[in-house]
């Protein structure tokens, strides 16, 4: 079947959404819940929109605070999505949870079980791409450090073409410097041996002025 908004998960409607409202409640708690497949995925939906009523403009902030209050059921938890979740997604644009399935599926119903988490929380095991917003601003800085100016995509053909030119001069100088660093590891490397050689010969010298006093006595 095809278009179906919402699943059902073998339940009232009204009954459902409790379920959906005390998940969503622990998966902000906990920020990592272990669920069948099929209610993470309806789940999703409910947390990402919880974290986008915590990114509401201060101006609107009130009724976001209320249409959360609506769905959260503590309060210390309603508190933390405002206060840690809003800021923590500030420069991410959606996609604020993952699921990942499990190998091990349930005892009993043998059901597929999955594992629903906040990204970017502190602890996880495999980090999630940083957001666009926070690459442009790093590559930026990146670029304002070489000397570069960055390149933007309404440029035209000129603007692309000097900056592909000053991309290949800081790849040159890159290439310079590793070369004379190279060339100066060289020359500390063949100083350090001509040192070792001639204390070499000069305790072998030693030794054979010593034996040779004694050949004399």
């Amino acid at each position: 079947k095809k278009r179906i908004a919402f699943r059902k998960l073998g339940r009232t409607s009204s009954h459902k959404w409790a379920m959906l409202r005390n998940m969503v409640t622990s998966l902000i708690k906990h920020e990592r819940i272990v669920t069948t497949v099929a209610k993470a995925k309806e789940l999703k939906h409910l947390a990402d929109q919880m974290v986008t009523l915590a990114k509401t403009e201060e101006e609107k902030r009130l009724h976001a605070i209320r249409q959360a209050n609506a769905v959260v059921r503590e309060k210390p938890v309603l508190t933390k999505l405002f206060e840690v979740l809003g800021p923590r997604y500030a420069l991410r644009q959606g996609g604020y949870t993952r699921i990942l399935k499990l190998s091990k599926k349930r005892a009993g119903d043998n059901a597929e079980m999955a594992v629903m988490e906040y990204v970017d929380r502190p602890g996880e095991l495999r980090a999630a791409k940083p957001p666009k917003a926070l690459q442009e601003v790093v590559m930026a800085k990146y670029w304002k450090e070489l000397g570069i100016d960055p390149i933007d995509s309404n440029s035209t053909t000129e603007q692309l073409v000097d900056g592909i030119q000053d991309l290949q001069l800081a790849d040159q100088k890159v290439d310079d410097v590793e070369t004379e660093e190279f060339e100066k590891t060289v020359e500390e490397s063949e100083e350090e041996t001509a040192y070792i050689e001639e204390s070499h010969e000069s305790e072998q010298q030693k030794e054979s002025d010593s034996s040779t006093e004694e050949s004399k006595k």
